[in-house]
């Protein structure tokens, strides 16, 4: 029993014969060898040169079509015509597909065009009109081109590869022959028509020569003097044209002309008079006098022409079919090996799938070609499928698990790790946080990017965090443990954090504030469940416990343990978390102590999730992966933008729930990095904070025999210069894209370009760089600047608050 696979090399023709799959390779293989056939090939190359020129090349060589002349043009074409007939008959045994294909009708064209070329079956030289021989040379080339474009594709047929696999050249020869055959199409229209648009005029329906036979016989019907006078002038008006007088019939007058007489007989062309003016025997009773003209040089002259047309078509078929190819080598045949290749080296289902598509037999070649895009189909078709399982999220609903049996929960709970998610209940439905007293008031306090934590005592850090985990919008802390226990293991968080400049508690109590503010300017309890929020803010608490003031380079360089422990992977990142979960096993410390053994789960995925996600090591991955929701869901992110108030159905669930995690890890991430975003003094503090920290590295760096960092070096890091850098090359590309995704957030940017234009003014006074220098900051702050102003455009109206620090931008240097 045959493979499903196998039938992929046939065509859809096949599929609908299966009385012939059988039998149809053996009955194939004959024609088909022949057609393969080097010298076969050549003879047809040259029975094709032959019906294309041969005609044009006897009236160029100026040979008689009498007597041998005749003979020998009859019998190349009657050859060439033989050779059509069997190219066409061998190609209709050996390819289905041929039968009903544009070739197919116009090698019947072409083959019954040869008629036309054969002077014993047009019934002679002498019975031919002049128009039927434009006519019919319009209908030859018309026919033919259908053989001048196989020819032409034969010049860029992909060379045969010996490997088996997916060759995506093969697809680059079926589109180009696809996108070929058309434009043959065109062309044989232009062929077929444009001579025709000529049959009226040029050269033997000349009136001038209908003028002259009448002024002849009149001359001769006056007297001798005025015609030999008119016969003089008649020699003199046709002496530089292409063609002219030779003779003279029914006059009774020799013409003296310098013209002889044509060696074809299709050269010869006759104008009879009008009228005979008298009667004589040579002109009457349908019998008229007239002058004969020789075409020699104008049947020349258009021989060559016919040459030029034919070859010029040629060869603007191979130019444009080799710039097709070319194309589609660039857009499609690289990018397609590389994909292909990546795909038969890392997935063994889809080699076996490609290499499915080719035939052990070489009969079966034109049928492989024929089937490469629905194997490209099947391919991809595979990869969505591939892709499909990889972004499981591995989440069964209630309603699916209450369907399944015992048996069926502990596989999916206990081996396959799947999880339950409870769609109902778990978004905060009202403002139940609001307060009054202090806790409004505090409430304020937060709600603007004007609040330092380095203005804060121990005391007020505390008033800060509880109100935002139980007095909040997010204050959902009592939901989760007890008021007693989160005390305590707010108490012991804290002394985790080490007397280090940057990494200290103050720090960690900043990222905890711009988290929550990020939660409060996307609208988070519209989106977020309970536990994301609570998760979120308690990953921002703890998120550099344990901190040492040393950067993860620096501890694998080292050796220090953490590296050791964790395998050099992100070691400060796994020790925070680790610190956190440890402090939860105490039952006194345990900040999720109420929490259902489901939902402790899940609040520790996202804790994990977003802690590892501050890693610097993640930072880029994470502006592509949200690049790309962006760039999937642009329209959508632009009409929130433009929404004066409230959230958009579809915002909400096609870019907001549907990627809640990935927007858990950005919030603390772009947090942790967000002193640039903050107003100009408390970014500046935090600055010095962050290059003190990396001074002292420097200085152990330098003790240990450690490369130095290039921002670690006290003596040659100018501190206002070194900012730049971070704001343009670390911070500015995630904020940009963060901003396109929550429009809301638009300030935060215009508040970093300002920052970035202080810090320009502070390193010019510091440094006194060269013009140079300050003109490719200048350059940056302009972009930024522009970027800002896009930004802005997309709320609708903007907020004013936005609009007075924009007015202060554009006139920082004045003020």
């Amino acid at each position: 029993m045959s493979k499903p696979g196998n039938v992929i090399g046939r065509s859809s023709q096949e599929k609908l014969l299966p009385a012939r799959q059988a039998t149809g390779i053996s009955d194939r293989r004959c024609p088909t060898n022949v057609l393969n056939n080097k010298i076969f090939k050549y003879v047809m190359a040259v029975s094709l040169i032959v019906a294309l020129f041969g005609g044009p090349l006897f009236t160029l060589l100026d040979i008689p079509d009498t007597g041998a002349g005749l003979a020998i043009l009859d019998l190349v074409m009657v050859l060439a015509t033989v050779m059509f007939l069997v190219e066409l008959t061998l190609n209709y045994m050996a390819s289905y597909w041929y039968r009903w294909s544009f070739f197919f009708a116009m090698d019947i064209l072409g083959t019954a065009s040869m008629a036309l070329e054969i002077s014993f079956l047009m019934g002679g030289v002498d019975t031919v009109h002049a128009v039927v021989l434009r006519s019919a040379r319009a209908a030859k080339l018309g026919a033919r081109a259908g053989r001048i474009f196989k020819l032409v594709m034969c010049c860029f047929r992909a060379p045969e590869g010996s490997d088996k696999g997916f060759q995506a050249k093969v697809l680059a020869q079926r589109i180009t022959t696809s996108i070929a055959t058309r434009v043959a199409m065109l062309t044989i229209f232009l062929i077929a028509i444009l001579p025709l648009l000529d049959l009226p005029v040029y050269p033997r329906a000349d009136q001038s020569m209908v003028l002259w036979a009448r002024n002849l016989e009149e001359a001769f019907a006056t007297n001798q003097t005025r015609f030999a006078a008119e016969t003089s002038s008649l020699i003199a008006f046709y002496e530089n044209n292409d063609y002219a007088p030779f003779a003279l019939e029914g006059f009774s007058f020799l013409l003296d002309s310098p013209v002889s007489a044509p060696a074809r007989i299709r050269n010869q062309l006759l104008v009879e008079v009008p009228v005979c003016l008298t009667d004589r025997p040579a002109c009457k009773e349908g019998i008229k006098a007239g002058i004969l003209f020789n075409f020699t040089g104008a049947s020349q002259i258009s021989a060559i022409m016919e040459v030029v047309l034919v070859v010029v078509i040629v060869l603007v078929m191979i130019l444009m079919t080799f710039d097709l190819g070319r194309v589609l080598n660039v857009m499609m045949v690289r990018p397609l090996e590389k994909m292909f290749s990546g795909l038969l080296k890392n997935a063994q289902s889809l080699m076996d799938l490609c290499s499915s598509a080719e035939s052990s037999d070489s009969d079966e070649d034109d049928e492989t070609r024929s089937t490469e895009l629905e194997l490209i189909e099947r391919a991809l078709d595979k990869l969505a499928r591939i892709a499909k399982q990889a972004l499981n999220k591995n989440v069964i609903s209630k309603e699916e698990m209450a369907n399944k049996s015992e048996y069926e929960k502990a596989v999916l709970v206990e081996i396959l790790g799947a999880e339950v998610s409870d769609p109902q209940g778990t978004h905060l439905t009202a403002p139940d946080w609001a307060q009054s007293g202090p806790q409004r008031d505090m409430e304020s306090k937060l709600q603007t990017w004007e609040f330092n934590t380095l203005d804060q005592d121990e005391a007020g850090l505390e008033r800060m965090a509880m109100h935002i985990f139980f007095d909040s919008e997010f204050g959902v802390a009592s939901e989760f443990c007890e008021d007693a226990i989160f005390k305590s293991f707010f108490d012991a968080v804290k002394p985790q954090y080490k007397e280090v400049p940057y990494h200290c508690f103050a720090h960690a109590c900043d990222v905890l504030h711009t988290v929550f503010r990020f939660c409060g300017l996307t609208n988070g309890r519209l989106w977020m469940r309970k536990v994301d929020q609570y998760a979120l803010l308690i990953s921002a608490l703890c998120h550099d416990m344990g901190h040492e003031g040393r950067t993860n380079p620096f501890l694998v360089e080292s050796k220090d343990t953490l590296a050791i422990t964790y395998n050099d992977k992100s070691p400060l990142e796994n020790m925070h978390c680790a610190r956190l979960f440890t402090l939860c096993t105490d039952e006194k410390t345990n900040a999720f102590g109420k929490a259902s053994p489901e939902l402790y789960k899940e609040a520790r995925k996202v804790a994990v999730a977003a802690i590892l996600h501050t890693d610097n090591a993640n930072h880029f991955e994470m502006i592509k992966d949200i690049s790309q929701v962006y760039e999937a869901h642009e329209k959508c992110c632009e009409d929130q933008a433009g929404t004066k108030a409230g959230m958009r159905s579809d915002y909400r669930d096609k870019i907001l729930e549907a990627n809640r995690l990935l927007w858990l890890e950005l919030f603390l991430h772009l947090a942790d990095v967000s002193n640039p975003l903050k107003p100009f003094d408390t970014c500046r503090a935090w600055a010095w904070r962050v290059l003190d920290e990396f001074f002292q590295q420097g200085d152990a760096e330098k003790a240990a025999g450690l490369p130095v960092g290039m921002l670690n070096d006290r003596d040659k890091v100018n501190r206002p210069g070194s900012q730049h850098g971070f704001i343009v090359f670390l911070v500015s590309p995630l904020v940009r894209q963060s901003v396109n995704l929550f429009p809301q957030m638009t300030e935060l940017h215009m508040q970093m370009t300002y920052n970035l234009g202080q810090w320009r003014d502070a390193w010019v006074k510091d440094a006194q760089p060269s013009a140079e220098d300050q003109a490719k900051k200048d350059e940056d702050i302009s972009r930024s600047n522009e970027v800002t102003q896009k930004l802005l455009a997309r709320r609708n109206p903007p907020e004013p608050a936005l609009s007075r620090k924009t007015r202060t931008f554009n006139n920082r240097d004045t003020e």
